[in-house]
C-alpha cells in the first residue's frame, strides 16, 4: 500500500453523491495524516521557542562569541525545525519530514560546535539558551525514529547544550550543568515516549484497515463458494436427478441447457441480471478491480454497516460500476503522470453506490479536447448511461488533477 505518499489533500467535491452528503475526505493513510499533524505541531513549537530563545541567545552571545553567530546559530539550530510547519503544503510529505527532522538533529550539534569555535571572550554566567529548547529536537526525532533512537538524540542534544553553556563560562560550573542536562533528559523522556506512541497509532489504524479489507475479501470468497454450491445443488444435481428418474422427459433437456448456461456464466464471472449482490460483496468486487497500490476508503452512513444493509444491488449495476472503476483507475495510472497520487472513495447506503476516483496528476481541459477523443469519458459514461439509475461524470483541470465519479441509485 502507498503510505509514504500522502493523499490527505485529495478530496472529492461536496456534490459527489448529489444528495447533500457532507464533504468526503480521503484519509488514505492514517499514519501519514497523523505524521503531518505532529510535524505541524512540532514546527509550531519551534516558532514559540524561537520567540523565547533567540533574544536570550543574542544577549548571551554579546562579548562572548563573534557577532555573526546569532543568525548562523538560529539557521542551524532552528531552521530545519521551523520548516516542518510547511509540511502539509508539499508533496512527498514523509520524505520531507524525514529530511527536516534529521537536519534538525545535525543542526543542533553544528550550532553547538560553532558556538564553541566562535568564542571571543568569557562570561561568569552559563549560556543556557540551548538547554531551554533542545528537548524539542528530540520530540521532532519521534516523527521518524524509534523510542531508543529518539532518546539517543535527546541525550546528544542535552550534552551539546551543556557544552554550549560551559564553553565560555569562567569559571565553568560543570556540576550544575550536568544536573540541568540530566533533569532535562528525564523530564523530556515522557514527552518523547508519548510522541512516538501517537505516531505509531496511525500505523496501527492502517493495519486495522488492511485487516478489515482482508476480512471483506474472505467474505467474498466464501460468498462465491456458496453461490457455486447453490448452482451445483439447484441446477446440476437437480438435472441429474430428473434425468435419472425419466430420461425421456422433455423438461430434462431444458434443465440441462439452463444448468450449462449458468455454468458458462459462472466461468465468465458473470451473474444473471435478475440477481442481486449484497452491499458487502459489491464493495469487495469493486476493490478487486482497483490496483492494490491505490488507497481505497469506504464510507457508509452513520449507524450503518455493509452487513446490515438490505435489498442488495443489481448484478448489472455492480458489473457496470466495476468495469467503469477499473477503466478509470487504469487510465489514471497511465495518464496522470509518474508523481501523481491517487485514491478511490466508495460511498454506500441501502439505495446508492457511488465511487470517486481522484488523482492530483497533470489533468486536462475537457473543453479543449474533441468529444470523440475523450476515450476515458466515453468508455466510463457508455457503461453507466444505459444502466437504470446510473450516472457518470469526468472533471479535470490542467495541473490540478482529475476526478471521475460513477454511481448507481435505486430507481
Amino acid at each position: 500500500m502507498v503510505t509514504a505518499q500522502t493523499l490527505t489533500r485529495l478530496r472529492p467535491q461536496p456534490d459527489f453523491s448529489g444528495r447533500g452528503r457532507s464533504r468526503l475526505r480521503v484519509d488514505a493513510s492514517e499514519h501519514v495524516r497523523i505524521l503531518v499533524v505532529m510535524a505541524t505541531f512540532v514546527g509550531g513549537g519551534y516558532v514559540v521557542y524561537a520567540l523565547i530563545t533567540v533574544p536570550m541567545m543574542v544577549a548571551q552571545a554579546e562579548s562572548t562569541v563573534a557577532a555573526w553567530y546569532p543568525p548562523v546559530g538560529v539557521a542551524l539550530g532552528m531552521g530545519p525545525g521551523l520548516m516542518l510547519l510547511g509540511t502539509r503544503f508539499v508533496t512527498a510529505q514523509v520524505r520531507w519530514i524525514t529530511v527536516w527532522v534529521l537536519l534538525s538533529q545535525v543542526g543542533v550539534v553544528a550550532a553547538g560546535l560553532v558556538w564553541g569555535a566562535a568564542g571571543i571572550g568569557s562570561s561568569p554566567l552559563p549560556a543556557i539558551w540551548m538547554l531551554d529548547f533542545v528537548g524539542l529536537t528530540a520530540v521532532a526525532a519521534c516523527l521518524v525514529c524509534t523510542i531508543p533512537q529518539s532518546l539517543g538524540f535527546l541525550v546528544l542534544g542535552k550534552s551539546i547544550a551543556a557544552y554550549v553553556a560551559l564553553a565560555h563560562q569562567d569559571p565553568p560550573d560543570v556540576a550544575d550543568m550536568v544536573r540541568e542536562a540530566v533533569f532535562g533528559v528525564v523530564f523530556t523522556t515522557l514527552f518523547v515516549c508519548t510522541a512516538v506512541m501517537v505516531v505509531r497509532s496511525g500505523a496501527a489504524l492502517d493495519r486495522s484497515r488492511s485487516n478489515a479489507a482482508a476480512l471483506v475479501e474472505a467474505h467474498v470468497r466464501n460468498a462465491e463458494l456458496a453461490r457455486f454450491d447453490g448452482l451445483i445443488h439447484d441446477h446440476v444435481i437437480s438435472t441429474l436427478v430428473a434425468a435419472g428418474s425419466d430420461p425421456s422427459d422433455p423438461r430434462v433437456a431444458a434443465l440441462a441447457a439452463s444448468a450449462l448456461d449458468r455454468l458458462d456464466a459462472l466461468a465468465d464471472d458473470h451473474v444473471y441480471d435478475d440477481e442481486h449482490v449484497s452491499h458487502m460483496e459489491t464493495v469487495a468486487r469493486l476493490r478487486t478491480v482497483i490496483d492494490p497500490q491505490v488507497d481505497t476508503v469506504v464510507n457508509v452512513p452513520d449507524g450503518s454497516t455493509l452487513r446490515s444493509m438490505s435489498g442488495g444491488v443489481p448484478a448489472a449495476a455492480v458489473r457496470a460500476l466495476a468495469e467503469a472503476v477499473g477503466e478509470a483507475v487504469r487510465n489514471s495510472a497511465v495518464h496522470a503522470g509518474p508523481d501523481a497520487e491517487r485514491a478511490v472513495v466508495i460511498t454506500v447506503d441501502a439505495d446508492h453506490v457511488g465511487v470517486a476516483i481522484i488523482d492530483d496528476g497533470v489533468g486536462f481541459d475537457p473543453s479543449a479536447v474533441a468529444v470523440d477523443r475523450l476515450g476515458l469519458a466515453l468508455s466510463v459514461r457508455r457503461r453507466l448511461e444505459t444502466l437504470p439509475g446510473g450516472r457518470a461524470s469526468v472533471r479535470s483541470t490542467p495541473g490540478t488533477g482529475t476526478m471521475i465519479e460513477v454511481s448507481w441509485t435505486r430507481p
